[in-house]
């Protein structure tokens, strides 16, 4: 029987875990989401271990996962992705003067990050020997809560992966020849990682997401936060609210989710320029908020590429 592997998502509303059996064709085994208590996670940080611990608690009991070996995501704006050139070296040597080499390129101190790279290519550049990568530095006390909150869940986390990365390979093939956008709506931000195939050239971290737009849309039509998130997702009938006008409402949904869509587009158009070399033929939509009413519609409408919603695992 081929092997399972257990990933671990910590999000900013719940935490969602899934097996998935390896082989030439993975397949999803089981799945499960719990919701999380407001303030437990904001803007991909762990802020309550304890709670977040007490959700993944009941998250393997619902779920029916037995493992105790988990493959966790994380992402927020804290965490650094970036392509960089450094002089070339054995890799063995390179990861151990890393923390040397990359101060100018990573906003914290060496020594309170954690860092890893993937080797993209050489290049040569006034005769001297260059290695170019892309860089990962993530805060050790940003990696810390989250093991932290794995661990009071009785949880054995055995790699961490950086969400914009890990997402590149669920939806993409190596052999995949065209360059694409990736682009995930959370609940409190919203990552886009432009990559060719399981490459990943760049990654951008907006603090603007799902929540924005259901606070917008709350006050427009002056109703409870979850009344709003139900009309975000485009529900005919929310909770039976009486003399909701619907067309009102999702004019509401529209407008709330416009400065979304335009801070993607824009982040979109700037990462491109940075990449002039990667030619990318279109944009993939993924999370919670990708379901968002009229959202690819929107970002379709804005930029002069296609726009799509992921399929993961097809």
């Amino acid at each position: 029987m081929a092997k399972t592997r257990i990933g671990l998502d910590i999000g900013s509303t719940a935490v969602r875990i899934a097996e998935v059996q390896q082989g030439d064709r993975p397949s999803v085994l089981r799945l499960g989401q719990v919701p999380l208590p407001l303030g437990a996670v904001e803007a991909g940080e762990v802020q309550r271990p304890d709670q977040v611990g007490a959700a993944l608690e009941r998250l393997t009991e619902v779920s029916g996962i037995k493992g105790r070996e988990v493959h966790m995501g994380m992402a927020n704006a804290k965490v650094v992705a970036r392509e960089i050139s450094l002089p070339w070296l054995p890799e063995k040597e390179l990861r151990s003067a890393l923390g040397f080499q990359v101060q100018e390129f990573i906003p914290m101190p060496p020594e309170d990050a954690i860092m890893d790279f993937e080797l993209l290519d050489q290049s040569d550049v006034d005769g001297q020997r260059m290695q170019n990568m892309l860089l990962v530095a993530a805060p050790r006390a940003s990696v810390a809560a989250h093991i932290d909150a794995a661990e009071r869940a009785g949880l054995l986390p055995i790699g961490i992966d950086f969400a914009p990365l890990a997402a590149v390979r669920a939806t993409t093939g190596d052999d995949t020849p065209e360059a694409e956008a990736l682009v995930d709506v959370g609940g409190h931000i919203t990552y886009i990682a432009l990559h060719r195939g399981t490459s990943v050239r760049l990654v951008r971290v907006l603090n603007k997401a799902g929540r924005d737009v259901t606070q917008a849309i709350a006050r427009s039509l002056n109703v409870e936060p979850g009344v709003a998130e139900l009309l975000k997702r485009g529900e005919t009938d929310p909770m039976g609210i009486e003399g909701l006008d619907r067309e009102k409402a999702r004019e509401a949904a529209t407008r709330a989710a416009t400065p979304l869509v335009e801070e993607i587009a824009s982040t979109i158009e700037f990462s491109l320029r940075q990449t002039p070399d990667l030619q990318v033929s279109r944009i993939v939509m993924t999370g919670g908020g990708s379901h968002l009413e009229g959202i690819v519609e929107l970002l379709d409408a804005r930029l002069p590429l296609p726009v799509e919603r992921a399929k993961v695992l097809d």
